[in-house]
Protein backbone atom coordinates (compact mmCIF):
# COMPACT_ATOMS: atom_id res chain seq x y z
CA UNK A 1 0.00 0.00 0.00
CA UNK A 2 2.93 2.34 0.62
CA UNK A 3 3.77 2.66 -3.08
CA UNK A 4 0.17 3.59 -3.80
CA UNK A 5 0.16 6.26 -1.10
CA UNK A 6 3.44 7.65 -2.48
CA UNK A 7 1.97 7.71 -6.00
CA UNK A 8 -1.19 9.45 -4.76
CA UNK A 9 0.89 11.97 -2.88
CA UNK A 10 2.95 12.72 -6.00
CA UNK A 11 -0.25 13.02 -8.03
CA UNK A 12 -1.72 15.49 -5.50
CA UNK A 13 1.48 17.58 -5.50
CA UNK A 14 1.54 17.64 -9.29
CA UNK A 15 -2.12 18.65 -9.47
CA UNK A 16 -1.55 21.34 -6.86
CA UNK A 17 1.38 22.67 -8.83
CA UNK A 18 -0.73 22.82 -11.98
CA UNK A 19 -3.46 24.63 -10.07
CA UNK A 20 -0.95 27.24 -8.88
CA UNK A 21 0.22 27.74 -12.49
CA UNK A 22 -3.34 28.11 -13.77
CA UNK A 23 -4.19 30.64 -11.04
CA UNK A 24 -1.02 32.58 -11.81
CA UNK A 25 -1.92 32.64 -15.50
CA UNK A 26 -5.41 33.97 -14.75
CA UNK A 27 -3.98 36.69 -12.51
CA UNK A 28 -1.53 37.74 -15.22
CA UNK A 29 -4.10 37.80 -17.99
CA UNK A 30 -5.94 41.05 -17.20
CA UNK A 31 -9.42 41.14 -18.79
CA UNK A 32 -9.56 37.66 -20.30
CA UNK A 33 -11.56 36.38 -23.22
CA UNK A 34 -13.69 33.29 -22.86
CA UNK A 35 -15.11 33.05 -26.40
CA UNK A 36 -12.70 30.92 -28.39
CA UNK A 37 -9.41 30.84 -26.49
CA UNK A 38 -10.02 31.03 -22.73
CA UNK A 39 -7.24 32.77 -20.87
CA UNK A 40 -6.17 34.91 -23.82
CA UNK A 41 -5.58 38.53 -22.77
CA UNK A 42 -7.95 41.00 -24.43
CA UNK A 43 -7.24 44.74 -24.31
CA UNK A 44 -9.94 47.31 -23.66
CA UNK A 45 -8.22 50.16 -25.53
CA UNK A 46 -10.19 51.20 -28.56
CA UNK A 47 -13.35 49.25 -27.66
CA UNK A 48 -16.88 50.55 -27.11
CA UNK A 49 -19.61 48.85 -25.11
CA UNK A 50 -23.32 49.22 -24.34
CA UNK A 51 -24.64 48.29 -20.90
CA UNK A 52 -26.92 45.25 -20.94
CA UNK A 53 -27.61 44.77 -17.21
CA UNK A 54 -26.33 45.76 -13.78
CA UNK A 55 -26.49 44.71 -10.14
CA UNK A 56 -29.16 46.69 -8.30
CA UNK A 57 -29.01 47.62 -4.62
CA UNK A 58 -30.92 44.43 -3.70
CA UNK A 59 -28.20 42.27 -5.23
CA UNK A 60 -30.29 41.33 -8.27
CA UNK A 61 -29.21 41.76 -11.89
CA UNK A 62 -31.68 43.95 -13.78
CA UNK A 63 -31.73 44.97 -17.46
CA UNK A 64 -31.17 48.55 -18.54
CA UNK A 65 -34.41 50.53 -18.68
CA UNK A 66 -36.15 50.40 -22.03
CA UNK A 67 -35.51 53.54 -24.05
CA UNK A 68 -32.19 54.32 -22.39
CA UNK A 69 -28.66 53.70 -23.56
CA UNK A 70 -25.65 53.49 -21.25
CA UNK A 71 -22.27 53.23 -22.95
CA UNK A 72 -18.55 52.99 -22.19
CA UNK A 73 -15.73 53.67 -24.64
CA UNK A 74 -12.19 52.86 -23.50
CA UNK A 75 -9.65 55.01 -25.30
CA UNK A 76 -5.98 54.14 -25.83
CA UNK A 77 -5.12 57.24 -23.77
CA UNK A 78 -6.47 55.72 -20.55
CA UNK A 79 -9.76 57.64 -20.70
CA UNK A 80 -13.21 56.08 -20.42
CA UNK A 81 -16.16 58.09 -21.76
CA UNK A 82 -19.78 57.53 -22.62
CA UNK A 83 -23.39 58.18 -21.78
CA UNK A 84 -24.78 57.26 -18.36
CA UNK A 85 -28.29 57.29 -19.80
CA UNK A 86 -29.05 60.97 -19.32
CA UNK A 87 -25.70 62.67 -18.81
CA UNK A 88 -22.37 62.21 -20.50
CA UNK A 89 -19.46 61.18 -18.31
CA UNK A 90 -15.72 60.70 -18.45
CA UNK A 91 -12.88 59.50 -16.29
CA UNK A 92 -9.57 57.67 -16.13
CA UNK A 93 -9.13 53.93 -16.22
CA UNK A 94 -6.18 51.66 -15.55
CA UNK A 95 -5.91 47.99 -16.49
CA UNK A 96 -3.11 46.12 -14.76
CA UNK A 97 -3.21 42.34 -14.98
CA UNK A 98 -6.70 41.44 -13.78
CA UNK A 99 -7.15 44.71 -11.99
CA UNK A 100 -9.34 47.38 -13.52
CA UNK A 101 -9.75 50.71 -11.76
CA UNK A 102 -11.84 53.70 -12.83
CA UNK A 103 -11.23 57.06 -11.20
CA UNK A 104 -11.81 60.83 -11.49
CA UNK A 105 -15.30 60.35 -12.90
CA UNK A 106 -17.09 63.54 -13.90
CA UNK A 107 -20.42 64.00 -15.62
CA UNK A 108 -22.75 66.64 -16.97
CA UNK A 109 -25.64 67.87 -14.82
CA UNK A 110 -28.81 67.44 -16.85
CA UNK A 111 -32.03 66.20 -15.27
CA UNK A 112 -34.06 63.64 -17.20
CA UNK A 113 -37.57 62.67 -16.11
CA UNK A 114 -38.32 59.94 -18.64
CA UNK A 115 -38.42 57.05 -18.50
CA UNK A 116 -39.22 56.73 -14.84
CA UNK A 117 -36.17 55.71 -12.81
CA UNK A 118 -33.57 56.91 -15.30
CA UNK A 119 -31.74 59.10 -12.79
CA UNK A 120 -31.65 56.28 -10.19
CA UNK A 121 -30.22 53.95 -12.84
CA UNK A 122 -27.63 56.55 -13.78
CA UNK A 123 -26.52 57.07 -10.18
CA UNK A 124 -26.23 53.31 -9.65
CA UNK A 125 -24.20 52.89 -12.86
CA UNK A 126 -21.72 55.62 -11.92
CA UNK A 127 -21.30 54.11 -8.45
CA UNK A 128 -20.67 50.62 -9.83
CA UNK A 129 -18.27 51.87 -12.49
CA UNK A 130 -16.32 53.76 -9.86
CA UNK A 131 -16.10 50.58 -7.74
CA UNK A 132 -14.62 48.50 -10.58
CA UNK A 133 -11.82 46.22 -9.47
CA UNK A 134 -11.59 43.66 -12.28
CA UNK A 135 -13.02 42.56 -15.61
CA UNK A 136 -13.32 39.67 -18.00
CA UNK A 137 -14.75 39.06 -21.46
CA UNK A 138 -17.08 36.11 -21.97
CA UNK A 139 -19.06 35.38 -25.12
CA UNK A 140 -18.39 38.88 -26.47
CA UNK A 141 -19.59 40.45 -23.22
CA UNK A 142 -17.56 42.65 -20.93
CA UNK A 143 -18.18 41.85 -17.26
CA UNK A 144 -16.90 44.24 -14.61
CA UNK A 145 -16.45 43.01 -11.05
CA UNK A 146 -16.06 44.79 -7.70
CA UNK A 147 -13.40 44.28 -5.00
CA UNK A 148 -15.15 41.10 -3.75
CA UNK A 149 -15.11 39.63 -7.27
CA UNK A 150 -18.87 40.07 -7.66
CA UNK A 151 -20.17 40.76 -11.16
CA UNK A 152 -21.70 44.24 -11.12
CA UNK A 153 -21.89 45.45 -14.75
CA UNK A 154 -22.45 43.46 -17.94
CA UNK A 155 -21.85 45.15 -21.30
CA UNK A 156 -22.33 43.99 -24.88
CA UNK A 157 -20.00 45.24 -27.59
CA UNK A 158 -21.44 48.12 -29.57
CA UNK A 159 -21.92 47.63 -33.29
CA UNK A 160 -19.86 50.35 -35.00
CA UNK A 161 -21.86 52.92 -36.91
CA UNK A 162 -21.74 52.47 -40.68
CA UNK A 163 -19.15 54.52 -42.57
CA UNK A 164 -20.78 54.30 -45.99
CA UNK A 165 -22.59 57.49 -46.90
CA UNK A 166 -20.86 59.66 -44.28
CA UNK A 167 -18.82 62.83 -44.82
CA UNK A 168 -16.14 64.19 -42.48
CA UNK A 169 -13.79 67.13 -42.02
CA UNK A 170 -10.37 66.49 -40.46
CA UNK A 171 -9.84 68.15 -37.07
CA UNK A 172 -6.44 66.73 -36.05
CA UNK A 173 -3.81 64.23 -37.13
CA UNK A 174 -0.94 62.43 -35.44
CA UNK A 175 2.56 63.80 -35.92
CA UNK A 176 5.72 61.73 -36.17
CA UNK A 177 5.87 61.64 -32.35
CA UNK A 178 2.26 60.41 -32.12
CA UNK A 179 0.90 63.69 -30.75
CA UNK A 180 -2.39 64.83 -32.25
CA UNK A 181 -2.08 68.24 -33.89
CA UNK A 182 -4.85 70.45 -35.26
CA UNK A 183 -4.99 70.95 -39.01
CA UNK A 184 -3.43 74.13 -40.34
CA UNK A 185 -5.58 77.25 -40.23
CA UNK A 186 -7.11 78.00 -43.60
CA UNK A 187 -6.99 74.39 -44.81
CA UNK A 188 -9.81 71.88 -45.18
CA UNK A 189 -9.23 68.13 -45.38
CA UNK A 190 -12.25 65.96 -46.04
CA UNK A 191 -13.17 62.28 -46.23
CA UNK A 192 -16.30 61.03 -47.98
CA UNK A 193 -17.01 57.30 -47.65
CA UNK A 194 -19.26 56.15 -50.47
CA UNK A 195 -21.31 52.97 -50.67
CA UNK A 196 -19.07 51.52 -53.40
CA UNK A 197 -16.06 51.15 -51.11
CA UNK A 198 -14.21 54.34 -52.01
CA UNK A 199 -13.14 57.16 -49.75
CA UNK A 200 -12.16 60.50 -51.24
CA UNK A 201 -12.21 64.22 -50.83
CA UNK A 202 -9.75 67.05 -50.47
CA UNK A 203 -6.37 66.40 -48.88
CA UNK A 204 -5.93 70.14 -48.40
CA UNK A 205 -4.50 71.00 -51.80
CA UNK A 206 -5.21 67.99 -54.01
CA UNK A 207 -8.24 65.77 -54.28
CA UNK A 208 -7.68 62.08 -53.56
CA UNK A 209 -9.46 58.74 -53.80
CA UNK A 210 -8.75 55.32 -52.28
CA UNK A 211 -10.57 51.98 -51.87
CA UNK A 212 -11.57 50.99 -48.34
CA UNK A 213 -12.92 47.83 -46.70
CA UNK A 214 -14.81 47.47 -43.42
CA UNK A 215 -15.28 44.39 -41.23
CA UNK A 216 -17.03 45.32 -38.01
CA UNK A 217 -14.86 48.05 -36.52
CA UNK A 218 -11.85 47.00 -38.60
CA UNK A 219 -11.02 49.39 -41.43
CA UNK A 220 -8.34 49.24 -44.09
CA UNK A 221 -7.64 51.96 -46.65
CA UNK A 222 -5.52 51.34 -49.73
CA UNK A 223 -2.90 53.85 -50.92
CA UNK A 224 -4.65 56.85 -52.45
CA UNK A 225 -4.37 58.35 -55.88
CA UNK A 226 -4.45 62.14 -56.02
CA UNK A 227 -4.24 65.08 -58.36
CA UNK A 228 -0.91 66.76 -58.93
CA UNK A 229 -1.32 70.38 -57.88
CA UNK A 230 1.20 72.16 -55.68
CA UNK A 231 -0.03 74.71 -53.16
CA UNK A 232 2.34 77.25 -51.56
CA UNK A 233 -0.01 78.58 -48.89
CA UNK A 234 -0.35 78.25 -46.05
CA UNK A 235 3.17 77.20 -45.17
CA UNK A 236 3.40 73.48 -44.46
CA UNK A 237 0.27 72.54 -46.42
CA UNK A 238 1.98 70.01 -48.68
CA UNK A 239 3.74 68.37 -45.69
CA UNK A 240 0.36 68.07 -43.95
CA UNK A 241 -1.16 66.56 -47.08
CA UNK A 242 1.61 63.97 -47.41
CA UNK A 243 1.28 63.09 -43.73
CA UNK A 244 -2.50 62.72 -43.97
CA UNK A 245 -2.36 60.39 -46.97
CA UNK A 246 0.39 58.31 -45.34
CA UNK A 247 -1.64 57.94 -42.12
CA UNK A 248 -4.65 56.69 -44.08
CA UNK A 249 -2.66 53.60 -45.10
CA UNK A 250 -1.87 52.85 -41.42
CA UNK A 251 -5.52 52.77 -40.36
CA UNK A 252 -6.68 49.46 -38.87
CA UNK A 253 -9.94 50.35 -37.07
CA UNK A 254 -12.34 53.17 -36.34
CA UNK A 255 -14.85 54.40 -33.81
CA UNK A 256 -17.64 56.96 -33.94
CA UNK A 257 -18.81 58.85 -30.88
CA UNK A 258 -20.19 62.28 -30.08
CA UNK A 259 -20.08 63.39 -33.71
CA UNK A 260 -16.42 62.43 -34.12
CA UNK A 261 -14.81 59.78 -36.30
CA UNK A 262 -11.47 58.50 -35.02
CA UNK A 263 -9.24 56.31 -37.19
CA UNK A 264 -6.74 54.17 -35.29
CA UNK A 265 -3.73 52.00 -36.07
CA UNK A 266 -3.31 48.32 -35.22
CA UNK A 267 -2.30 49.20 -31.64
CA UNK A 268 -5.43 51.28 -31.08
CA UNK A 269 -3.51 54.57 -31.24
CA UNK A 270 -5.50 57.52 -32.61
CA UNK A 271 -4.17 58.65 -35.98
CA UNK A 272 -6.87 60.89 -37.43
CA UNK A 273 -9.81 62.63 -35.79
CA UNK A 274 -12.63 63.99 -37.95
CA UNK A 275 -15.71 66.06 -37.25
CA UNK A 276 -18.92 65.30 -39.09
CA UNK A 277 -19.14 67.56 -42.13
CA UNK A 278 -22.13 69.77 -42.67
CA UNK A 279 -24.40 68.00 -45.11
CA UNK A 280 -24.32 69.68 -48.50
CA UNK A 281 -27.07 68.65 -50.90
CA UNK A 282 -25.86 67.20 -54.18
CA UNK A 283 -25.95 69.87 -56.86
CA UNK A 284 -27.91 69.07 -60.01
CA UNK A 285 -25.98 68.18 -63.15
CA UNK A 286 -28.21 70.39 -65.27
CA UNK A 287 -27.97 74.13 -64.80
CA UNK A 288 -24.86 74.12 -62.59
CA UNK A 289 -21.69 75.78 -63.83
CA UNK A 290 -18.87 73.26 -63.49
CA UNK A 291 -15.12 73.85 -63.69
CA UNK A 292 -12.69 70.99 -64.33
CA UNK A 293 -10.33 70.19 -61.48
CA UNK A 294 -8.64 67.02 -62.72
CA UNK A 295 -8.82 64.35 -65.42
CA UNK A 296 -7.64 60.79 -65.93
CA UNK A 297 -4.44 60.26 -67.88
CA UNK A 298 -4.78 56.46 -67.98
CA UNK A 299 -5.09 53.75 -65.36
CA UNK A 300 -5.11 55.22 -61.86
CA UNK A 301 -3.19 58.35 -62.89
CA UNK A 302 -4.99 61.67 -62.45
CA UNK A 303 -3.69 65.03 -63.57
CA UNK A 304 -4.69 68.49 -62.42
CA UNK A 305 -5.50 71.08 -65.06
CA UNK A 306 -2.62 73.13 -66.44
CA UNK A 307 -1.98 76.16 -64.24
CA UNK A 308 -3.62 79.28 -65.60
CA UNK A 309 -6.21 77.43 -67.69
CA UNK A 310 -9.92 77.06 -67.02
CA UNK A 311 -11.99 74.20 -68.43
CA UNK A 312 -15.74 74.47 -67.92
CA UNK A 313 -18.99 72.64 -68.63
CA UNK A 314 -22.63 73.62 -68.45
CA UNK A 315 -25.44 71.16 -69.16
CA UNK A 316 -28.79 72.76 -70.05
CA UNK A 317 -31.68 72.06 -72.45
CA UNK A 318 -29.92 69.08 -74.03
CA UNK A 319 -26.80 71.10 -74.88
CA UNK A 320 -23.39 71.05 -73.20
CA UNK A 321 -21.17 74.09 -73.68
CA UNK A 322 -18.03 75.50 -72.17
CA UNK A 323 -14.37 76.35 -72.55
CA UNK A 324 -11.96 73.48 -73.20
CA UNK A 325 -8.97 75.52 -72.00
CA UNK A 326 -8.14 77.19 -75.29
CA UNK A 327 -11.24 76.81 -77.48
CA UNK A 328 -14.93 77.09 -76.79
CA UNK A 329 -16.89 73.92 -77.46
CA UNK A 330 -20.44 72.72 -77.63
CA UNK A 331 -22.44 69.55 -78.17
CA UNK A 332 -25.53 67.64 -77.24
CA UNK A 333 -26.19 65.34 -74.30
CA UNK A 334 -28.86 62.85 -73.27
CA UNK A 335 -29.76 61.61 -69.79
CA UNK A 336 -31.37 58.40 -68.57
CA UNK A 337 -31.15 58.29 -64.79
CA UNK A 338 -27.43 58.38 -64.04
CA UNK A 339 -26.54 57.41 -67.61
CA UNK A 340 -25.10 60.30 -69.60
CA UNK A 341 -23.97 60.43 -73.23
CA UNK A 342 -22.42 63.37 -75.08
CA UNK A 343 -22.51 63.65 -78.87
CA UNK A 344 -22.09 66.04 -81.83
CA UNK A 345 -19.18 67.85 -80.20
CA UNK A 346 -17.64 70.82 -81.98
CA UNK A 347 -15.18 73.52 -81.00
CA UNK A 348 -13.50 76.65 -82.24
CA UNK A 349 -10.10 76.26 -83.88
CA UNK A 350 -7.71 78.50 -81.99
CA UNK A 351 -4.19 77.38 -81.12
CA UNK A 352 -2.77 78.26 -77.70
CA UNK A 353 1.00 78.16 -77.22
CA UNK A 354 1.11 77.58 -73.45
CA UNK A 355 2.83 74.20 -72.98
CA UNK A 356 0.41 71.34 -72.38
CA UNK A 357 -2.78 73.30 -73.08
CA UNK A 358 -3.59 71.72 -76.43
CA UNK A 359 -2.78 68.22 -75.16
CA UNK A 360 -5.03 68.81 -72.17
CA UNK A 361 -7.80 70.07 -74.43
CA UNK A 362 -7.54 66.98 -76.65
CA UNK A 363 -7.70 64.70 -73.60
CA UNK A 364 -10.70 66.57 -72.20
CA UNK A 365 -12.65 66.45 -75.46
CA UNK A 366 -11.80 62.77 -75.90
CA UNK A 367 -13.02 61.95 -72.39
CA UNK A 368 -16.20 63.95 -72.95
CA UNK A 369 -17.02 61.83 -75.99
CA UNK A 370 -16.55 58.66 -73.91
CA UNK A 371 -18.73 59.64 -70.94
CA UNK A 372 -21.23 56.93 -69.99
CA UNK A 373 -22.54 58.03 -66.57
CA UNK A 374 -22.21 60.66 -63.90
CA UNK A 375 -22.59 61.21 -60.18
CA UNK A 376 -22.62 64.31 -58.01
CA UNK A 377 -21.18 64.47 -54.49
CA UNK A 378 -22.12 67.76 -52.91
CA UNK A 379 -20.49 70.42 -55.06
CA UNK A 380 -18.50 67.91 -57.14
CA UNK A 381 -19.31 66.22 -60.45
CA UNK A 382 -17.58 63.03 -61.58
CA UNK A 383 -18.01 61.74 -65.14
CA UNK A 384 -17.35 58.03 -65.74
CA UNK A 385 -16.70 55.95 -68.87
CA UNK A 386 -18.34 52.67 -69.90
CA UNK A 387 -15.80 50.62 -67.88
CA UNK A 388 -16.77 52.49 -64.71
CA UNK A 389 -13.53 54.49 -64.60
CA UNK A 390 -13.77 58.05 -63.30
CA UNK A 391 -12.32 60.21 -66.06
CA UNK A 392 -13.35 63.84 -65.43
CA UNK A 393 -13.56 65.58 -62.06
CA UNK A 394 -15.39 68.91 -61.75
CA UNK A 395 -16.26 71.24 -58.89
CA UNK A 396 -18.91 73.91 -58.88
CA UNK A 397 -17.53 77.02 -60.55
CA UNK A 398 -17.14 79.98 -58.22
CA UNK A 399 -20.00 82.39 -58.61
CA UNK A 400 -19.13 85.37 -60.77
CA UNK A 401 -21.37 88.42 -60.83
CA UNK A 402 -22.60 88.72 -64.43
CA UNK A 403 -20.99 91.57 -66.28
CA UNK A 404 -23.57 94.15 -67.40
CA UNK A 405 -24.43 94.27 -71.08
CA UNK A 406 -24.01 98.04 -71.22
CA UNK A 407 -20.73 99.71 -70.40
CA UNK A 408 -18.68 96.49 -70.59
CA UNK A 409 -15.88 96.11 -73.14
CA UNK A 410 -16.63 92.82 -74.88
CA UNK A 411 -14.03 90.95 -77.00
CA UNK A 412 -15.21 88.41 -79.56
CA UNK A 413 -13.90 84.87 -79.11
CA UNK A 414 -15.93 82.89 -81.65
CA UNK A 415 -18.71 83.24 -84.20
CA UNK A 416 -20.93 80.89 -86.14
CA UNK A 417 -23.00 80.72 -89.29
CA UNK A 418 -26.59 81.99 -89.07
CA UNK A 419 -27.85 78.42 -88.59
CA UNK A 420 -25.19 77.66 -86.00
CA UNK A 421 -23.82 74.67 -87.95
CA UNK A 422 -20.19 75.83 -87.84
CA UNK A 423 -18.20 77.72 -85.23
CA UNK A 424 -14.97 79.59 -85.92
CA UNK A 425 -12.41 81.26 -83.71
CA UNK A 426 -11.32 84.79 -84.36
CA UNK A 427 -8.31 84.88 -86.68
CA UNK A 428 -5.07 85.09 -84.70
CA UNK A 429 -3.71 88.64 -84.70
CA UNK A 430 -7.15 90.26 -85.04
CA UNK A 431 -9.39 91.73 -82.35
CA UNK A 432 -13.14 92.27 -82.64
CA UNK A 433 -14.88 94.24 -79.91
CA UNK A 434 -18.28 95.55 -78.90
CA UNK A 435 -19.37 98.16 -76.35
CA UNK A 436 -23.10 98.67 -75.77
CA UNK A 437 -23.63 102.18 -74.42
CA UNK A 438 -26.71 103.17 -72.40
CA UNK A 439 -27.91 105.42 -75.23
CA UNK A 440 -28.73 102.50 -77.53
CA UNK A 441 -25.59 102.41 -79.68
CA UNK A 442 -23.07 99.58 -80.00
CA UNK A 443 -19.57 100.45 -81.23
CA UNK A 444 -16.25 98.70 -81.60
CA UNK A 445 -13.67 97.25 -83.97
CA UNK A 446 -14.70 94.69 -86.58
CA UNK A 447 -11.11 93.52 -86.98
CA UNK A 448 -10.00 96.09 -89.51
CA UNK A 449 -12.57 98.91 -89.46
CA UNK A 450 -14.43 100.62 -86.66
CA UNK A 451 -18.21 100.25 -86.70
CA UNK A 452 -21.34 101.50 -85.02
CA UNK A 453 -25.02 100.55 -84.94
CA UNK A 454 -28.20 101.24 -83.03
CA UNK A 455 -29.63 98.51 -80.80
CA UNK A 456 -32.78 97.85 -78.79
CA UNK A 457 -33.12 95.60 -75.77
CA UNK A 458 -36.29 94.25 -74.13
CA UNK A 459 -35.58 91.82 -71.33
CA UNK A 460 -33.28 89.27 -72.95
CA UNK A 461 -34.44 90.21 -76.46
CA UNK A 462 -31.88 92.19 -78.42
CA UNK A 463 -31.97 93.57 -81.96
CA UNK A 464 -29.14 95.38 -83.73
CA UNK A 465 -29.59 97.64 -86.74
CA UNK A 466 -27.41 97.34 -89.84
CA UNK A 467 -24.01 98.71 -88.79
CA UNK A 468 -22.02 101.39 -90.56
CA UNK A 469 -18.23 101.19 -90.64
CA UNK A 470 -15.12 102.92 -91.89
CA UNK A 471 -13.81 101.91 -95.32
CA UNK A 472 -10.25 100.74 -94.77
CA UNK A 473 -8.93 97.62 -96.51
CA UNK A 474 -6.62 95.34 -94.50
CA UNK A 475 -4.47 92.79 -96.35
CA UNK A 476 -3.14 90.97 -93.30
CA UNK A 477 -3.67 88.64 -91.72
CA UNK A 478 -5.20 86.56 -94.49
CA UNK A 479 -9.00 86.42 -94.34
CA UNK A 480 -9.45 89.45 -92.09
CA UNK A 481 -11.85 91.24 -94.46
CA UNK A 482 -14.01 88.14 -94.99
CA UNK A 483 -14.17 87.70 -91.20
CA UNK A 484 -15.18 91.36 -90.80
CA UNK A 485 -18.00 91.10 -93.33
CA UNK A 486 -19.28 87.93 -91.70
CA UNK A 487 -19.23 89.53 -88.26
CA UNK A 488 -21.12 92.65 -89.35
CA UNK A 489 -23.74 90.53 -91.13
CA UNK A 490 -24.23 88.34 -88.06
CA UNK A 491 -24.96 91.39 -85.93
CA UNK A 492 -28.14 92.01 -87.93
CA UNK A 493 -29.32 88.42 -87.23
CA UNK A 494 -29.15 88.85 -83.45
CA UNK A 495 -32.50 88.36 -81.64
CA UNK A 496 -31.43 87.86 -78.02
CA UNK A 497 -28.55 87.61 -75.58
CA UNK A 498 -27.36 85.64 -72.56
CA UNK A 499 -24.68 86.61 -70.04
CA UNK A 500 -22.99 84.00 -67.83
CA UNK A 501 -20.36 85.60 -65.65
CA UNK A 502 -17.85 87.17 -68.02
CA UNK A 503 -19.32 85.57 -71.16
CA UNK A 504 -21.81 87.19 -73.52
CA UNK A 505 -23.59 85.13 -76.16
CA UNK A 506 -25.62 86.85 -78.87
CA UNK A 507 -28.38 84.51 -80.07
CA UNK A 508 -30.52 84.07 -83.17
CA UNK A 509 -34.32 83.68 -83.14
CA UNK A 510 -34.01 79.98 -82.34
CA UNK A 511 -31.72 80.59 -79.37
CA UNK A 512 -28.59 79.38 -81.17
CA UNK A 513 -25.35 81.19 -80.36
CA UNK A 514 -24.11 83.43 -83.18
CA UNK A 515 -21.39 85.41 -81.40
CA UNK A 516 -19.53 84.69 -78.15
CA UNK A 517 -17.62 87.43 -76.32
CA UNK A 518 -15.61 87.63 -73.10
CA UNK A 519 -15.68 90.65 -70.81
CA UNK A 520 -12.56 92.76 -70.55
CA UNK A 521 -12.80 93.59 -66.86
CA UNK A 522 -10.40 96.11 -65.33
Amino acid sequence: MAPNRRRNRNYILTAASLLVIVVACVIAAGCTGGTSTPGTAVGLAGTSWSLDSYLDENGTFVPVLSGTEVTAAFGPDGKVTGSAGCNGYGGDYNLNDTTLSVSSLVQTLKLCTEPEGIMDQEARFIDLLGSAAGCRIENDRLIITDAEGTDVLVFVEEEPAALAGTSWTLASLAGEDGTLTAVLDGTTVTAIFDADGNVGGSAGCNHYSAPYTVDGADLTIEPAIRTEMYCNEPEGLMDQEDRYLALLTEVASYRMEDGLLTLMDSDGVDLLVFERAAQTPDLPLVGTDWVLEAYSTGGDAISSVVAGTTVTANFADGNVTGNAGCNHYGGQYSLNGADLTVSSLYSTLMYCETPGVMEQEAAFMGHLRNVSSYRTEGDRLILTDAEGTDILFFVQAPEVTPAPLTGTAWTLESFSSPGGETVSSVIAGTTITAVFDPDGNVTGSAGCNSYGAGYQVDGTNLTIEAPISTKMNCNAPEGVMEQENRYLNLLTSVAGYHIDGDRLDLLDEGGKTLLSYSADRP
